[in-house]
């Protein structure tokens, strides 16, 4: 059941009563205690706090991250087919012949660096690059998210984008 204290701050009394002001100093200690856990944001447990078992693989990561942000315009499959096609000036890419387009082999970095954006002087095959600069979105994000931690932000960011990158690889079609 909760403690319900009329505080009188103009008057410096407590219930009616004016307490000693160690005893009002306490006081607001004990009410800012109790209620700081109320206050917090959620935290986001660390990997050494969640069961390695319980924690999603890159992969996966990676499945996440492209239904969220990328099956719009590339569609659920990467065919480039999503929902947001007839209303782009150039159709998304089949994201699932990208090794097969490249002799065979999968360009992780290239693609991990086509995602990101941020590096990127030309266009290139994005044309006047209609797909977001993801590496700003996520780094947007990555920043909210380490306010107040020693991680740096910019690994949060390459983490996302590298594991966009191995689910692409997954997807690849001969």
């Amino acid at each position: 059941m909760p403690v319900r204290l009329r505080i009188t701050p103009a008057r410096g009394r407590i219930g009616g009563v004016r307490p000693p002001p160690i005893a009002a100093a306490a006081l607001l200690l004990v009410a800012c205690a109790i209620a700081a856990p109320a206050c917090a944001q959620p935290s986001v447990p660390t990997p050494s706090a969640v069961p390695a078992a319980e924690l999603p693989s890159m992969l996966e990561r990676g499945r996440l991250e492209f239904e969220s942000n990328c099956a719009t315009c590339h569609g659920m499959e990467a065919r480039g087919d999503g929902p947001m096609r007839p209303f782009l000036a150039r159709v998304p890419s089949d994201l699932t012949t990208i090794a097969r387009r490249r002799g065979g082999t999968f360009p992780r970095s290239e693609i991990a660096d086509l995602i990101d954006g941020r590096g990127m002087t030309e266009p290139g095959v994005h044309g006047t690059r209609e797909m977001p600069v993801w590496g700003r979105v996520y780094r947007d994000q990555s920043e909210a998210q380490t306010r107040g931690t020693p991680f740096p932000a910019e690994w949060g960011v390459r983490g996302r984008i590298l594991a966009l990158a191995e689910y692409l690889q997954s997807l690849q079609r001969p």
